[in-house]
């Protein structure tokens, strides 16, 4: 069974060049597979908002439930 490792950081040029080092390292061993990726940002906007609609979410669930129970 494979094992995945998934490990973030911000970038920037200096970031690029620590990832070209790492891939030169751990490929001569084929010890990992290291690749950059992108985060894409949150559809809801910011994460206030996305808290708050979490916790309406919470309530619309409990209220749901509720008249289901009925």
């Amino acid at each position: 069974m494979s094992e995945f490792w998934l490990i973030s950081a911000p970038g920037d040029k200096e970031n690029l060049q620590a990832l070209e080092r790492m891939n030169t390292v751990t490929s001569k061993s084929n010890l990992s597979y290291n690749t950059k990726f992108a985060i894409p940002d949150f559809k809801v906007g910011t994460l206030d908002s996305l808290v708050g609609l979490s916790d309406e979410l919470g309530k619309l669930d409990t209220f749901a439930e509720s008249l289901i129970k009925r």
